[in-house]
């Protein structure tokens, strides 16, 4: 358009693939030649870089966030006028379907004495009908449209009952918490082709963690684990915080209701709520579990190896998150603390 540097340069692409590509490249590229709010926009951008902007709003009763927002999308694309092409092009004013009321009461009536009766068996008693009134009939997808835009559903469906727990779901753990707030979660860990499974539990205050084998899922086993960790570090449990899963429902649950131990559940696919003992899981199986390959013919020895590595864990060594101290160690100072008091 000239030496004019005000004015919108044009530049042509430059095509690689052959006369098939260029053709299609060039017939999106000039799509804006007959789209006439395409043009009806780069004019009042034209008109406010001349004029000032709030001329080329009194002039063409465009809103100042949508004359912004026009000449971003412009600005961004480098002048290219597509960006200015709508991404809606309904009208505001369209035609309205125009239907006889007979009709449209026989397909309600059919639909709602018999349910879910298809536009193209509607469209043959709708015919029938229409003919006997001396009017035309509608196609089927003209029906379809009528039963969407009036709900025409009358479908009796079954509604299923789930006997479930009310689930007391937690988004994040609190602050003002004391030990005995615990984090239980299952691991299940495959050596040669084998799988292991353990359920470990980390104090969310004094990390003091515990860590068992078990055979499945089953709930039980989770009580089991719980219990031997009662015995082994005498912690007195006031909440368990656990995900969905199988092994903490049924005979766990009831087993914590009936101690009157509160039971949190984390929302689905959120496993950084549980993040304590998700990072023990992680640990435990790099310095544990993964450095016992022969699990599969000595589990009784993998079993003692953890034993013995959880001693370690809680007795000797240090944790950044607790200033370097051991999990044992900083629960003798904590309770020892002022604030404890």
């Amino acid at each position: 358009m000239g030496h004019d540097t005000d004015r919108i340069r044009f530049v042509l692409p430059r095509f690689h693939h052959g006369y098939t590509a260029m053709m299609k490249t060039l017939n999106s590229s000039l799509k804006y030649e007959s789209n006439d709010p395409t043009k009806f926009r780069l004019h009042v951008l034209e008109y406010g870089k001349k004029h000032g902007v709030r001329a080329s709003l009194e002039a063409f009763h465009v809103g100042r966030s949508t004359y912004y927002e026009w000449k971003q999308a412009f600005t961004q694309s480098k002048g290219k006028l597509v960006s200015l092409v709508p991404h809606r092009t309904r009208p505001h004013n369209t035609r309205r379907m125009v239907i006889d009321e007979r009709l449209l009461e026989l397909i309600k009536s059919v639909r709602e004495q018999y349910g879910r009766i298809g536009k193209e068996k509607l469209r043959v008693l709708v015919s029938a009908y229409a003919d006997s009134l001396g009017i035309p009939g509608y196609s089927a997808g003209k029906i379809g449209k009528m039963i969407k835009r009036h709900r025409y559903f009358f479908d009796i469906t079954k509604q299923k009952h789930r006997i479930g727990l009310s689930r007391y779901r937690i988004k994040k753990v609190g602050k003002n918490i004391r030990p005995g707030y615990l984090e239980i979660d299952s691991v299940i860990v495959y050596t040669l082709g084998k799988q292991l499974r353990f359920v470990t539990m980390v104090d969310v205050v004094t990390k003091v963690a515990f860590a068992t084998r078990v055979k499945s899922g089953f709930a039980a086993h989770t009580v089991t684990a719980l219990n031997s960790f009662e015995r082994e570090y005498q912690v007195p449990i006031y909440t368990v915080q656990t995900d969905n899963g199988s092994e903490f429902l049924g005979d766990f649950h009831a087993h914590l209701e009936a101690r009157g131990i509160t039971h949190l559940f984390t929302y689905p696919h959120c496993p950084k709520v549980n993040g304590a003992v998700e990072r023990f899981n992680r640990t435990i199986q790099e310095e544990c579990i993964e450095r016992f390959p022969d699990w599969n013919n000595s589990p009784e020895k993998g079993d003692l190896k953890l034993t013995s590595y959880l001693s370690w864990y809680n007795e000797v060594r240090p944790h950044a998150s607790l200033k370097y101290l051991t999990p044992l160690k900083y629960a003798e100072q904590y309770t020892k603390s002022p604030e404890c008091m």
